[in-house]
């Protein structure tokens, strides 16, 4: 009688797993859902800032004259509106970025460095320690 339980419950498990099998397979092939279209990031442009001296400036462009490691390189932006403050001569900031083998001007202004003043605090005069006595043993 118990090898016909163990037989019976046997058949019963290989029916499960037959009819678990057929029912999970797909003879299809999956389809993919196609993703919704997005256009591919333009790079953000690096934005770059420089303080030096005009060399020369007009409505459309500024030249700028700065030195890097001992070397004076000239450097020439595009402006998009004329600037009325800055005249030649006048040190300014220049934030730019690169396009097309242009540099152009985001922003131009005057630049005036900050001073550092340090405090001196007056000296705490140094009082001489009184001579003191070799401890006694006692």
């Amino acid at each position: 009688m118990k090898h016909l339980i163990v037989l019976a419950a046997f058949f019963v498990f290989i029916l499960n797993i037959c009819a678990f099998a057929a029912d999970g397979t797909s003879t299809a092939p999956a389809k993919a859902e196609p993703s919704k279209a997005v256009a591919p990031r333009q790079p953000k442009e690096t934005r770059v800032s420089i303080s030096e001296v005009v060399k020369e400036i007009s409505d459309t462009m500024v030249m700028v004259e700065r030195t890097v490691k001992g070397h004076t390189e000239t450097m020439q932006f595009v402006l998009y509106k004329p600037v009325e403050q800055i005249n030649a001569g006048d040190k300014v900031r220049v934030s730019y970025i690169k396009k097309d083998d242009k540099l152009i001007a985001i922003r131009l202004s005057r630049f005036t460095p900050k001073k550092i003043i340090k405090k001196i605090s007056p000296s705490k005069e140094v009082k001489p320690l009184p001579a003191e006595a070799p401890p006694s043993l006692k």
